[in-house]
């Protein structure tokens, strides 16, 4: 039998609210990432359950780290111009999923500043972009979030539509 290595978990940004994301994921067994935009925060101490903590540009972030299709985005810098330049270069590479922190309002603003640039999402775009970001537990604590965003990422990296089991009408687990 071959291991394939664990998933990847990009978590774009430094605030308080980025730790409790990389102690959710890495139980779920990602391997996480957080990138401090311009250097902000880039320290390891801050985030010990982080596998490993980078600085990069917003602009061109994804020439600086290696993407491909196991590896997940999530954007919560909360400074729109950085998380508006990271999605444009996370839209160039193979990641199958961006969730973005913040409202519905501002992905729209994010989306509008894109199009006046010349670059209109495609409809391959807006499916790997998930604004506002998260499964609807109904939570608001800290904890409650990054279970909402670790949830949602770990459901797109195994291929399902979040929901309640006992809805499901098939096995829970693929049979061998």
């Amino acid at each position: 039998d071959t291991m394939r290595a664990p998933p990847e978990l990009y978590v774009f940004g430094s605030g308080n609210d980025v730790q409790p994301v990389t102690e959710v994921a890495g139980k779920l067994d990602f391997r996480v990432t957080v990138v401090a935009f311009r250097g902000a925060r880039a320290d390891p101490d801050a985030f010990p359950h982080a596998d490993r903590v980078v600085a990069a540009g917003a602009p061109r972030v994804a020439d600086k780290l290696e993407l491909d299709d196991r590896s997940y985005a999530v954007l919560m810098s909360h400074n729109i111009v950085d998380d508006r330049m990271a999605l444009e270069s996370l839209l160039e590479t193979d990641v199958p999923y961006v969730g973005l922190m913040g409202p519905t309002e501002r992905f729209e603003e994010i989306r509008d500043a894109l199009a006046a640039d010349g670059r209109d999402l495609t409809d391959a775009d807006l499916d790997r972009i998930y604004a506002p970001i998260g499964v609807d537990l109904g939570g608001g604590a800290p904890y409650q979030i990054a279970t909402s965003i670790a949830t949602e990422v770990l459901a797109v990296h195994n291929g399902r539509d979040p929901g309640h089991l006992r809805d499901r009408k098939s096995p829970i687990h693929a049979r061998r």
